[in-house]
């Protein structure tokens, strides 16, 4: 028998229709943000918050071929034995599409209430990046579950992420320094003006440690500590760099666990040359800027963010090479992610997505 709701029943209607609209909430996928770095994979989903978190890490069986475990359980296997680790992501974009879409596939999933659900995805890139680049991150989001994908650069999220009001028609200069790439944008009413971008970043940084110390020593670094003892030199400046560290790691021939000695001297030595390109790099593009935009870049200064604007010393170094100032971003590691999820409102009204 059908019910009918009269006009003394609007109160019921009401409650119809906020029940089904709850309902219609809980079922439907939530808008998701996803920040692919390099070094680690961030997804926020709206309602949600922030859900991962995770190294950018696949671990594959080598007798099987299959997926053994993604994110943080993939970090936690021996990159030995029967298990290999892959890092689907080189210089900020896809290298791997395979392994890019076994990491993003359980993520997406953890952030959908119900399996069935596809939500949007807004998916961050470098400047840099090419068509083919482009595609292959839609195609990998695609497959890892998305019903449709908008794409936007990684440093005008950054800029958002970092507090930055990138609609003002005052220009801004973002310098995004992640894993695998420095990202370098100057913005106007939310527009890039300018761009350039360097394929060098902080694993440079890291593989640059790791090779000092195989050379010197014959040690294989573990997992980390050539991150902890760049952090720990910085840029160099100030600092004493008389003595050494000690770091875990594995003799190279015999695999046997050793804990070896790393001069402070030789960790600097080996950061140098890197740290010079990135610093000259955003020397360059301040140069290349046109009068204007110049100056008001020297007013509004140069915002970093990304892993590098943590290393000690890095925010000075690019002030003398620039004469602008610099300040880092409040939450620099994840200005990308922060931003990206602001942006979720505005890819809604103004229909970003593409099916």
């Amino acid at each position: 028998m059908p019910v009918h709701f009269g006009q003394g029943r609007n109160g019921k209607m009401q409650t119809v229709y906020s029940t089904f609209s709850k309902l219609r909430g809980l079922l439907s996928a939530p808008d998701i943000a996803i920040d692919l770095g390099t070094a680690n994979t961030r997804l926020y989903a709206r309602g949600r918050g922030l859900i991962a978190d995770e190294p950018s890490l696949v671990a594959i069986d080598r007798v099987t071929g299959e997926v053994a475990a993604v994110g943080v359980r993939a970090a936690a296997l021996a990159d030995e034995g029967r298990r290999r680790r892959v890092s689907p992501l080189r210089a900020g974009v896809v290298a791997d599409l395979d392994a890019t879409v076994s990491l993003l596939e359980p993520l997406i999933h953890r952030a959908s209430r119900f399996g069935w659900a596809r939500p949007r995805v807004l998916a961050c890139i470098p400047t840099d990046a090419g068509q083919e680049e482009q595609a292959a991150l839609e195609k990998a989001v695609r497959a890892a579950g998305a019903s449709a994908v908008a794409i936007v650069p990684e440093p005008l999220a950054a800029a958002i992420g970092a507090g930055i009001d990138v609609a003002s028609r005052h220009a801004h200069m973002l310098v995004d320094i992640g894993d695998g790439v420095t990202d370098i944008a100057v913005i106007r009413e939310s527009e890039l003006i300018a761009t350039s971008a360097l394929r060098t970043a902080c694993s440079d940084l890291h593989e640059a440690v790791k090779r000092r110390v195989v050379r010197q020593s014959g040690v294989l670094l573990l997992e980390g500590e050539a991150e902890r003892l760049t952090r720990e030199i910085g840029t160099a400046r100030g600092l004493n760099l008389v003595g050494d560290f000690s770091a875990q790691g594995r003799h190279r021939v015999s695999g046997r666990p050793i804990v070896v000695r790393v001069g402070r001297q030789e960790v600097a030595t080996s950061l140098e040359p890197i740290i010079g390109r990135i610093v000259e790099a955003v020397g360059r593009a301040v140069k290349a800027l046109p009068p204007k935009t110049a100056s008001e870049i020297i007013e509004s200064g140069i915002c970093l963010t990304g892993g590098g604007a943590r290393l000690h010393g890095m925010a000075e170094l690019i002030e003398t090479e620039t004469g602008v100032t610099v300040k880092t971003a409040p939450d620099p590691m994840r200005a990308v992610i922060n931003g990206a999820r602001q942006m979720l409102d505005v890819a809604a009204q103004t229909d970003l997505w593409t099916n």
